[in-house]
């Protein structure tokens, strides 16, 4: 895909100084397209015959390196965990392990010591991807920040954050921050409708009608059934904590603390007499468990869902934490 697939940031390019400025960031919500955009910005500062920012040629050899993952004057610097922008569609991985790193450790950004110190290969520019900027360790931000203090001349550096008040206000001060709009709900809905049929609104109303984050979602065959009977189970009269285990169990433990937190913000509408933003597909059982569940007991047990989600980004016995999270349901203490 090119940066035409995405019309919305076209927006944001206009922004754009007209010499791009060696420290960029690029902030707004997850899930619409700012790792694209990044993306194709730094293909085009490395292309031979950019067309204009974010518009690479796509014939070049720098350009052929750039699309093969090959380039030797481009790096992507990322967690270990991190795959795609966006992320409500996780599947639980089979199988045990060290849990991969949600953070950007020192060491990622002292690999970039000989691409900053040296020459281009290249003879044009060098470009560094950090996504997302917010994943930063604390010494790994400082590290960054000594590389911004100290430019060197043909250096890029494009920094993405979904939360940008997460980043070292050093770091934001040295970066010309670039703001990327949603697309309007309706122009979402055309967008993703045209490249799938199923789950297009449920997909949009779960990632706050973000399209990137929408279609990875929309195409996930195992998110969907893992989700609806998680929700049907909340639906019984008597609500089972081992069976909310066990279905939750398939999703990642970050999903799950998102698919709950959104399953409490519908149920508390619900009980003010309004309409379900989230689970709106679902409005049946929202409606039946607002009227059986108090306010305060679900305010109570949101404190339970966020201690959760802390705890996912840490390793932990899935199971037995989702037992524990699921027995504090109020539904099960009023079976």
């Amino acid at each position: 895909m090119s940066i035409d697939d995405y019309p919305w940031l076209n927006k944001a390019i206009g922004k754009l100084p007209k010499d791009l400025p060696g420290a960029l960031l690029i902030h707004g919500q997850s899930g619409i397209g700012k790792r694209q955009l990044a993306y194709a910005l730094a293909q085009s500062l490395l292309c031979a015959d950019a067309v204009a920012p974010g518009t690479p040629c796509g014939r070049c050899a720098a350009c052929h390196l750039f699309e093969v993952g090959n380039h030797v004057d481009y790096r992507l610097i990322q967690p270990e965990s991190e795959t795609e922008e966006g992320g409500l569609s996780g599947i639980a991985k089979a199988g045990k392990g060290k849990r991969a790193s949600v953070r950007i450790l020192v060491d990622d950004i002292r690999s970039l010591a000989d691409l900053v110190a040296n020459a281009s290969h290249m003879g044009g520019a060098k470009v560094v991807v950090v996504a997302p900027a917010e994943a930063l360790q604390p010494n790994a931000g400082n590290a960054l920040l000594k590389m911004l203090e100290e430019p060197n001349r043909g250096t890029y550096f494009i920094l993405v954050a979904s939360a940008i008040h997460k980043i070292l206000p050093t770091i934001s001060s040295r970066c010309f921050k670039l703001a990327v709009s949603s697309p309007s709900p309706a122009d979402a809905t055309a967008w993703l409708s045209g490249r799938v049929t199923d789950h297009v609104a449920e997909s949009l109303r779960l990632t706050s009608h973000a399209p990137i984050a929408a279609l990875a979602l929309s195409e996930n065959s195992d998110f969907w059934p893992a989700r609806e009977a998680l929700m049907a189970e909340f639906g019984e009269s008597t609500a089972d904590p081992l069976r909310l285990a066990a279905g939750a169990e398939k999703l990642e433990p970050e999903v799950v603390g998102r698919l709950l937190g959104m399953w409490i913000y519908d149920l508390l509408a619900a009980q003010a007499g309004g309409d379900a933003r989230y689970h709106a597909d679902m409005d049946n059982i929202i409606q039946r468990i607002a009227r059986q569940v108090s306010g305060a007991d679900l305010y109570h047990w949101s404190d339970s869902v966020r201690e959760y989600t802390r705890a996912a980004l840490h390793p932990l016995n899935k199971r037995l934490a989702l037992e524990a999270l699921f027995a504090s349901w109020p539904g099960v203490q009023q079976a």
